[in-house]
């Protein structure tokens, strides 16, 4: 950013111009603190302190708002059933007939034809530990990544992602067979994970080393903890990851309206299918309860 130029009729003018590889820096939603509401230019300080989360990350909003209104249907389910609360302590306290009729990712239930569990089991979880990591993490994640992206370009990579991790955990669990692949699975951890594999991708070819080193922190955080919790279903995580790895080599550091505008379609596309999915898995809860 060069300095200001101050104009004929008084008003100071902000020229930007194009960094060198030398000084680029990501955008202020990736490396630098919000602006305080004194620094803010005097029109724009109504509007920094008005706007709220939704308004400000839509996507992101939406889908944690999906994520755990299905999660209060599971906890609804499991009360009908097991006539008790689920364990809050528990990773896996959700009973698995319960994460069954809302469509987790099984095998067996797709081979059948239920293909809808592809999307489906992205948005459940095995219990308030499993919700709340996730949930965070998404919070965390879609705050760095709507600005950067784009809203749609966002919902793109997320459901691509998603997809892309059930489609690792159903190819391990063809490969592996047996009871392997009877075993359900449940989470956004696919999809969250090709967030985190969009952000390395970006930061390596953009050159933001702190964001790099943050993000492979990040990463090695998560294989540790996935290594300590039983039951986790690396395959998807992998496939999520390869996406937005392949997503990330789309991503620079400005992106111009007209190319943010290009993803609207393709957004509405993956709305589409994804609320399609997620209506199916509705069907099935109240027809099979």
């Amino acid at each position: 950013m060069r300095p200001r130029r101050k104009r004929p009729d008084g008003r100071v003018t902000v020229v930007v111009a194009p960094s060198s590889p030398s000084t680029r820096v990501p955008p202020a939603s990736i490396m630098l603190p919000p602006l305080r509401e004194a620094e803010a230019p005097r029109g724009a300080r109504s509007a920094l302190v008005d706007r709220r989360f939704h308004e400000l990350y839509p996507v992101t909003a939406y889908l944690l708002l999906l994520n755990f209104a299905f999660f209060a249907l599971e906890v609804i389910q499991h009360l009908k059933l097991a006539r008790e609360i689920p364990d809050l302590l528990s990773v896996g306290g959700i009973a698995v007939p319960v994460t069954d009729i809302l469509g987790s990712l099984s095998l067996p239930k797709v081979r059948q034809g239920e293909w809808w569990r592809v999307v489906s089991a992205g948005f459940l979880h095995a219990g308030f530990l499993h919700i709340l990591m996730n949930g965070f993490v998404l919070y965390d994640l879609g705050r760095l990544c709507e600005p950067l992206l784009s809203s749609w370009k966002l919902l793109v990579v997320y459901g691509a992602s998603l997809a892309g991790g059930s489609a690792g955990s159903l190819l391990y669990k063809a490969w592996r067979g047996g009871r392997e692949a009877d075993i359900p699975s449940v989470g956004a951890s696919g999809a969250l994970c090709g967030l985190i594999g969009l952000l390395l991708v970006y930061a390596v070819r953009e050159r933001h080393h702190e964001l790099r080193d943050g993000i492979l922190r990040w990463i090695a955080w998560i294989v540790v903890l996935t290594l300590l919790v039983p039951s986790v279903d690396h395959a998807a995580h992998a496939g999520g990851f390869a996406v937005g790895c392949a997503a990330g080599l789309t991503v620079r550091d400005y992106m111009p309206s007209r190319a943010a505008a290009r993803w609207r379609y393709p957004g509405y596309a993956v709305a589409a299918a994804g609320l399609a999915c997620l209506g199916w898995a509705l069907w099935s809860y109240f027809t099979r309860r």
